[in-house]
């Protein structure tokens, strides 16, 4: 395990592009056969017959997931409102403000890029993921919303930064530890114009909540969340669920204590 986290520290360093297509792809299978092995998929199906594909609280209630997505992937957290449900705060004051683009870099299935992009209609968002399946599934929820202002694109690097990001630019991120590549002010001066929610992965980037903190400490202030497990009482829809697959559900799979943080430009 050591090992492997060794060497995914190092693909990050020096060939990011090809190390994230591989872990980004091998990642989907996995998360793919775990919820159709332990049963999340076959409860997602059931629970959809009886609640529909529409999310029905958070930020994003009334979006609407294709039926694609809902043969795939467990939808039950997303749908129910518990997913991430920590950001939620932030995903509001995020809808709030007037940014000028918005990027989501690590889109899966779409989630945040289409949820952004419906609640704010007159800000261009692009969305980047490395595998294939994330952006076809983050396309055909855009396309089922109507949200025409979400673009999809592969890979975003410091070059794509440099050449594309406006000042006010809200970054939403979760790359799988290439945050710790990608946030650098000597790399992308623009950074310093923008706001970021970054989602932290010590695994394969060791240290890099407080490398990040560092590299911003002068232009930004910094708040901190953790994500924490969701009580399925707390979610009534849930009821409808066997008893036995209510926490499995709505499970976000990390294994531990996550952080994110929320970088937001100094004004003093």
């Amino acid at each position: 395990m050591m090992l492997k986290s060794a060497l995914k520290a190092v693909g990050m360093k020096l060939i990011p592009r090809v190390t994230l297509e591989l872990l980004s792809a091998r990642s989907q299978r996995q998360i793919m056969e775990r919820e159709r092995s332990s049963g999340r998929l076959d409860a997602s199906r059931k629970f959809i017959e009886k609640h529909g594909r529409t999310v029905l609280r958070g930020p994003f209630k009334g979006m609407q997931y294709p039926e694609d997505t809902a043969r795939e992937r467990n939808l039950v957290h997303r749908l129910c409102g518990s997913y991430e449900s920590e950001l939620h705060p932030w995903v509001e004051e995020i809808a709030r403000k007037d940014y000028a683009m918005l990027l989501d870099i690590g889109t899966a299935d779409g989630f945040y890029s289409v949820g952004f992009g419906l609640l704010m209609p007159n800000t261009r968002v692009v969305g980047f993921d490395t595998d294939r399946w994330a952006r076809k599934a983050t396309r055909k929820l855009a396309l089922v919303n109507e949200a025409s202002n979400v673009d999809t694109q592969a890979m975003c690097d410091n070059a794509w930064i440099n050449s594309h990001v406006l000042p006010n630019t809200l970054i939403f991120s979760d790359c799988e530890g290439y945050e710790a590549v990608l946030f650098d002010l000597n790399k992308s001066p623009i950074l310093e114009q923008c706001d970021m929610i970054i989602e932290l992965h010590e695994r394969p980037a060791p240290g890099v909540e407080k490398l990040l903190r560092e590299r911003f400490a002068k232009t930004h202030n910094c708040r901190m969340v953790t994500y924490v497990d969701h009580d399925p009482a707390s979610f009534p829809e849930l009821e409808d669920v066997e008893p036995r697959m209510r926490e499995l559900v709505i499970s976000e799979g990390r294994g531990g204590p996550q952080n994110v943080i929320f970088l937001t430009r100094r004004t003093d």
